[in-house]
């Protein structure tokens, strides 16, 4: 019966911290005094076609058909050759 009693009382303490940590963190960041990242605000000066085209500069051609080698490669597992 003590180890029931210590998990009941620990796992009481520990629901009483987890509110009262969220209470207090949502309220503190949810106010209005709180700035956004800088990188937040860059994001808002950058036009549409300018984001898409940097994501899909991320991408060049060919890179399924590596992918897929590298997976079919890691999955026999054999080392690809550089």
């Amino acid at each position: 019966m003590p180890i029931s009693k210590t998990f009941t009382i620990a796992g009481t303490a520990l629901l009483v911290c987890l509110f009262a940590g969220h209470a207090f963190l949502y309220q503190s960041f949810f106010s209005e005094g709180v700035s956004l990242p800088q990188e937040s605000h860059m994001a808002a000066d950058i036009t549409p076609a300018a984001r898409i085209r940097e994501t899909f500069a991320l991408f060049v051609p060919g890179d399924a058909r590596r992918i897929r080698e590298m997976t079919r490669l890691l999955g026999r597992g054999v080392k690809p050759e550089a």
